[in-house]
């Protein structure tokens, strides 16, 4: 009776979802004529001919009810009152306890969403009629009873369990196919990954995320060996995106520089930096442009690494730097010795002045400015474009500034002299080493 009590809720539950659907009814019927309660297999034969006048089954309920095979359960419980013993009326369309219906879905999901649960549904049937049929024999084949475990897997929606799954396709073969349709790689090789994740979620028991991050890291050592280095950047994103989607991937920062939630970077401008931040690319690139094209990590002020910049220069939204790039690139070798000892000399000469009308720091500041305006205009662009890295002394914390804005700054005291002094000290080192 238990048994027959699920079935009805299941049944139930599925026709809050679909109210019209010819199947579902047929399989209450049954049901309800199984259970040899006369009026509500009379109701559920008298709606499902509305729906389809044509029906058979329904035609054969109304028109030899005395024949229909019943059981007689006066002694017996009723099954579950919350819907099984209700009459038949249309459907409020409340939310079932056992589902939550799926909105929005495709006509294609819909169908696949229904199909599941019918399958499910066939299969606790299957199962009951299965068991009562056994238990009624004598002797029974042991294959049959090994199905009964199979169905009721099966209906509790375990199918993976029970179907095996096909082993992902081969390394050579997807190289292959990527080789073939290189416009693709991209989706080839994320829909690849996600073939991984879906092998490793019907194990049994179910892989774990650290397992299956595993797997997927050697399968992309595996793919990159097979195909071409230019897919390298190709095989990352698709690792990112699969560890965002799948396997519950933490970062430094849970949100976007605007406020917006990282599962919510749009795939394509999702981008995560070796320091496990991740960027909408879009808003990365603009923070880059305001800082002058300096590739440091806005958030957390360290410079990214080589490998960083070169994914973000790659990409279709960071290609807009490359010009920032090389601008900087070539300014770092328009200077000449003489300016560097002049950068040296000034910022050692601010560091050390302890006078009250700091006097020697305004004489070697102008002395600096009469001596750039004699350089050529390259030079002297250099001098006021050029970004170059440096760290507060006292605070540690990493910062970017040209030599011109520095001075302007000390000349106007919006900055510390001692900070400009010691920032000017260490231009003048990194500028020695380009």
């Amino acid at each position: 009776m238990a048994a027959e009590s699920d079935i009805l809720d299941e049944l139930y539950a599925a026709l809050d979802g679909d109210p019209k659907s010819v199947y579902l009814h047929e399989r209450l019927l049954e049901v309800w004529a199984e259970l040899g309660d006369k009026d509500m297999t009379t109701g559920f034969a008298t709606t499902l001919q509305r729906l389809d006048p044509k029906n058979e089954i329904a035609a054969q309920y109304l028109g030899q009810k005395s024949k229909s095979k019943t059981k007689h359960v006066s002694n017996q419980p009723n099954p579950k009152t919350s819907k099984a013993s209700r009459p038949w009326t249309h459907p409020d369309f409340a939310e079932s306890s056992n589902s939550q219906p799926i909105k929005n879905l495709s006509a294609q999901e819909k169908d696949l969403s229904d199909g599941y649960t019918i399958l499910k549904l066939e299969a606790q049937m299957l199962q009951v009629e299965l068991a009562a049929v056994l238990s009624h024999l004598s002797t029974s084949d042991s294959d049959d009873q090994e199905v009964l475990p199979t169905l009721q897997a099966i209906s509790e929606g375990r199918v993976g369990s029970v179907v095996p799954m096909e082993q992902p396709m081969s390394v050579r073969s997807r190289a292959r196919e990527i080789a073939e349709s290189p416009s693709e790689a991209s989706s080839l090789i994320i829909e690849d990954f996600e073939a991984i994740i879906r092998w490793a979620a019907c194990q049994d028991p179910p892989l774990l995320p650290d397992a299956i991050r595993e797997r997927l890291v050697k399968r992309k050592t595996l793919l990159e060996a097979a195909i071409p280095d230019s897919m390298t950047k190709d095989t990352t994103a698709a690792l990112r995106h699969i560890e965002r989607a799948y396997l519950e991937k933490t970062y430094v920062n849970s949100e976007t520089m605007l406020g917006d939630d990282i599962s919510e970077i749009p795939k394509e401008n999702f981008f995560v930096s070796e320091d496990n931040y991740a960027w909408d690319m879009d808003e990365l690139a603009q923070a880059i442009t305001a800082n002058d094209g300096v590739m440091r990590n806005p958030l957390s002020k360290q410079l990214f690494t080589e490998s960083d910049i070169k994914q973000i220069l790659a990409h279709p939204l960071g290609q807009r730097l490359k010009p920032m790039q090389l601008k900087q690139s070539q300014l770092k070798k328009g200077i000449r010795p003489s300016t560097i000892q002049w950068v040296s000399k000034v910022g050692k000469i601010m560091l050390e002045d302890q006078s009250v009308d700091i006097a020697p720091s305004r004489k070697v500041m102008d002395e600096f400015l009469a001596y750039v305006a004699t350089l050529p205009k390259a030079e002297q662009e250099t001098i006021k474009s050029l970004k170059i890295p440096g760290v507060d002394s006292t605070s540690k914390q990493p910062f970017d500034y040209t030599i011109g804005e520095s001075i302007r700054d000390a000349v106007a005291n919006t900055t510390c002299l001692h900070k400009v002094g010691d920032f000017l000290s260490q231009a003048a080192v990194y500028l020695k080493k380009q």
